[in-house]
Parts: C-alpha cells; structure tokens; sequence
C-alpha cells in the first residue's frame, strides 16, 4: 500500500473515531480538556426486557403474593432451605441466588426500591424504555442524563460514557457522549502491524506546521494525535488488572462492569457510566427460586457482578452510586406458561456506601390483595421513578433544583440518599 492509499485509509479511520469519540472537526476527543474531578459518580444498568420485581424482591410477608404465584413463588426464608428467600427486613427478601447482593444489603450498602413506575404507564418495551430514559411521556429527544451533562461546564464530554452497542436515551442531548460496547476493541486497524505503521505515519503527518489559514487543519492535526492518545488510554483501562480478589462472571455485562471499573479507578472526573443487561421477558420458563430458571441466573450474574465491582473498585468506592432500573415489572399473576407477562410497577436498586440501606418507599407498599393490585392484575405504583431521579440529582450530583431537567416534575423525596 503506497503512502496516499495508507493515509486516506487512515483519514477515514480518523474520522470514524471522531465521531465515535463525539468530536467533529475542531470538536474535543476523550483526553482533550479533562474534567475536573467532583468524586462522584452514577453508574446506570438497564435491565431491559422488563424485570420481574416481584421475584427479584420477595414480599414473602404477604400471602396473596403465594396465592398468585403457586409454583413461581420464592419460599419464606428457611436457614434449611437454599431455595428460600434471603431475608431483608422481615416482610422482604431477595431472590435465593442474589446472596452476593445480599451481603452489601448486611453492610448497608443497598436501598431496595418496591413498586416503582410512572403514572398512565405503557406495557411495550419500546415506550417503556423511552420514558424512562427520557423521563417524560411526551416526545423527546434529550433523556434526563444528557440534560444533566448540558448544565455543566467545559468538558462535560469527557465526564459520561456508555459501555453500550449505541448511546443510550438517557444520555442523548447537547453534549456528544461516546459509546463503546467492548474497550479491548478499540484501533483503529486490523493488524499490529497496521497499527504501528498507521502510528507512525498519523504522527508523522499531524505533527507538521498547519496550513496557513486552513479554517480545520490545525484541529484535524490535534485531533489525529489525539485520538491515539485516547485508544492507547482505553486499552490500558481494559488491559488494568483487577483487585482485591474481585471476580467478575464471564460474561459481556462482566466484562463491561470490569472496564467501568477500570474507567472509575483511572480517569478522574468520569461522573456518568451507562449499561444495559437484557433478558428479563420472562413469558415462560422463567423459574422460582432454582438456580436454573432463566430468571435466577440473570439475578445471579447481576448480584456477582455488582458485587465485584464494589470490590474491584476498593478506596475508589466512595463516590460510587449504582442504580439499577428497569422499563417495567410483570404480571402478579404466574401465567400457563411458567412465566409472567407484562406488568407495571417493577423493583429499582440503588447500591453504594453512601445509601440509605433499607426498602424504600415514598407511600408505601401498595399490596397484592386483589383489590390493590392494578387493573386487577398488576402491582401498583408506589413510587415514581422520576422521585428516585430527583434525588439523585440533588443529593449525588448536586443539582439544586431537578425539576428543570425532570419536564417540570417536582420529585418528592424517597429517603434512600
């Protein structure tokens, strides 16, 4: 390949990491302007599919709940029984496979959140998830997190990330946030060869005077520097070896809460992480409290992962809060099929040192009797989703006033922060 073909591959190259970075011609990449640090940081997972709070957070307090789920239910909490709920506060226990989760519940780490949804709620996926991310029922084309990054200052690029397929709803807005499903893939060629010999040639060609008076050649040139600055950054965050024991399950969502991780402990001022963990439609098959059913080995991978990144991420968990939402819960009911179906209110999790542990409600537990439950067959709200927003803008992020970034919505206080 001759030195024109190579650098117009490599401009190409150039341009498409960017874009992925969230630059433009003259814009910032990821190591431009660094933010400075605030030591506090959200961490989003969302379980998409529409996760079954019901089974996820027992109310093995409340016997309409057995009398719903006759085969899917999770029995009282047993010292004899593995597959029994693990107890939380007498009333409340989470699933038997959660026990990692369970642990940073005993050491005040955890707020379960009960009966969370939004009012005049929708049971497809799709607009589910768009309010919940957008934090508002009407159309939308900022999600709540982007809003957040467009009141801060210069460099609020380099403060979100979503270690995703695609940017999340939730961190669309004015500020360009960057995407990356896997961080071990980032170069910008095929080979190591490539690689080196794409280097040398970029830093060779970048390193020269700009043209004078071309209106985008100096910032392409700082830009194409740059940008091996940034991949190089990246690998090694992947490349950085875990601590304190931690073990992490072998799966992508492991792998991405590793390299989240890794991005807390290495890059000062990353205050937005966001990622997905799907599966959670669990029409049939979901199973009870068998370490088999689909269900319990997706709460399984959840509850090992979360635990290990607390501990993978040592001293550097301070300012770590997690929250974990979801677009919906499932039916009160079990169905034919050994599953359920689309519900309403579902089950949020929030985990970090600085939490409130405990269950958390804003009015309370809505109950399962048949005249409490809504439609008649769904648990009802309790909570609004945006409350658990509100709170975390205020008390974490430190935004005196939510409601500007909530569509109006005055969030009440739930008590979990």
């Amino acid at each position: 390949m001759d030195r024109r073909t190579f650098l117009g591959q490599a401009m190409k190259h150039l341009a498409f990491g960017t874009l992925l970075m969230g630059g433009g011609p003259g814009g910032l990449l990821l190591g431009q302007a660094r933010a400075a640090a605030t030591g506090r940081t959200l961490v989003v997972v969302f379980l998409r599919g529409g996760c079954d709070g019901l089974n996820m957070l027992v109310p093995h307090g409340e016997d309409a709940y057995y009398s719903l789920r006759p085969t899917l239910g999770i029995a009282p909490p047993s010292a004899g029984n593995p597959l029994s709920a693990l107890d939380l506060n007498g009333f409340f226990g989470l699933h038997p496979s959660m026990s990692a989760l369970h642990g940073l519940y005993q050491n005040g780490w955890v707020a379960a959140l009960p009966a969370v949804h939004y009012p005049s709620a929708s049971r497809s996926h799709f607009v589910g998830q768009d309010t919940i991310e957008n934090a508002t029922a009407l159309p939308s084309t900022t999600g709540w997190l982007g809003r957040y990054l467009a009141t801060l200052s210069s460099g609020a690029e380099q403060k979100a990330l979503a270690l995703t397929a695609g940017v999340p709803r939730s961190l669309l807005g004015s500020v360009p946030v960057s995407a990356f499903a896997d961080l071990s893939g980032l170069s910008l060629a095929a080979t190591g060869a490539d690689q080196d010999m794409l280097a040398t040639m970029m830093a060779s060609e970048y390193s020269r005077t700009p043209i004078a008076g071309h209106p985008h050649d100096a910032g392409l040139r700082a830009a194409g520097q740059q940008l091996l600055i940034d991949i190089a950054e990246l690998q090694n965050v992947n490349a950085l070896p875990v601590a304190n024991g931690a073990t992490y399950p072998a799966t992508a969502f492991g792998r991405q809460m590793r390299q989240a991780a890794g991005l807390i402990k290495t890059r000062p001022g990353t205050e937005l992480l966001a990622l997905d963990l799907g599966g959670w439609d669990t029409h049939r098959g979901q199973g009870g409290g068998q370490p088999d059913g689909a269900q319990a080995k997706l709460l399984n991978q959840l509850s090992n992962t979360i635990a290990a990144f607390y501990a993978d991420l040592g001293s550097a968990a301070s300012g770590v809060l997690l929250l974990a939402v979801t677009e919906f819960g499932r039916t009160a009911a079990e169905n034919s099929s050994g599953g359920t179906d689309h519900g309403n209110a579902s089950t949020w999790l929030a985990v970090g040192p600085m939490v409130r542990g405990g269950v958390h409600t804003v009015s309370g537990w809505p109950g399962l009797a048949p005249a409490q439950l809504h439609q008649g067959r769904y648990l009802a709200q309790s909570t609004d989703y945006r409350d658990i927003y509100g709170e975390i803008l205020n008390r974490h992020l430190g935004v005196p006033t939510p409601s500007g970034l909530l569509a109006g919505y005055a969030a009440q206080t739930v008590g979990f922060l």
